[in-house]
């Protein structure tokens, strides 16, 4: 019973608006069972003895039943505080440009760009059948002669590179420098502007393979369907 030392109303076996005779009647019941004549522990009944001894005084009980809501009302704090209910609700974080991370407008059209970096706005998305004909109809042909303008940060120095590759899956580049893996790059073509997160870089002889996830993007010849114009 030593974990209900500091309950008296629990080593009781009372609850606590218990009047005064049902405690006194639970004392008398528990003295019974553990009192040392009686054949019980000795530890067991002091602590008995000290519960009834305050509880049974009007005065101390008052005293004793304030201290007791008083931490109960300074758990329910932490508690609260822990579980983060008592924080502020947190605030949308405002969509800003992948590339530059600048604020973007609240409203973005396929051709909307960047202020700053003018880095193309509108998200890609897939359509529900990525391959069927409106992906052919809608994504600008490239071939490995194609050559396009890589920014390999912002503000960054301008590569050129050789296309591999344009699809909703990403852009693949032929590149001779490397860049790590989830950089934010912007490739710029005869027909297209995207946005990608590198998460691919491969040394292929002397140059290197660059893959990325496309972000965002505007292409010139797309048939609609491939970018999201929501903020």
């Amino acid at each position: 019973m030593a974990s209900n030392r500091r309950n008296y109303y629990r080593l009781l076996h009372v609850q606590p608006d218990a009047p005064a005779e049902v405690i006194r009647a639970s004392y008398r019941a528990l003295m019974a069972l553990h009192h040392p004549d009686m054949g019980g522990d000795h530890a067991t009944a002091a602590h008995i003895n000290e519960a009834y001894g305050l509880l049974s005084d009007p005065t101390r009980r008052t005293a004793y039943d304030a201290q007791r809501a008083a931490r109960a009302s300074r758990q329910q704090f932490v508690d609260r505080r822990e579980s983060g209910a008592d924080a502020e609700p947190r605030r949308a974080a405002r969509p800003v440009c992948p590339l530059c991370r600048l604020g973007v407008p609240a409203t973005i059209r396929p051709e909307t760009r960047c202020l700053r970096c003018r880095a193309p706005l509108a998200v890609v998305s897939r359509p529900a059948d990525q391959n069927g004909p409106l992906e052919r109809r809608g994504m600008p042909r490239v071939s490995k002669s194609t050559w396009a303008l890589l920014h390999t940060n912002w503000p960054s120095e301008v590569v050129d590179v050789r296309m591999r590759d344009l699809s909703l899956d990403g852009i693949s580049v032929y590149s001779g420098v490397a860049l790590p893996l989830k950089r934010v790059v912007r490739v710029v073509g005869a027909e297209f502007d995207v946005v990608a997160e590198v998460v691919s870089c491969r040394r292929v002889g002397k140059v290197f393979t660059l893959h990325g996830r496309l972000i965002t993007a505007y292409f010139t010849t797309t048939a609609g369907g491939f970018v999201s114009t929501t903020a």
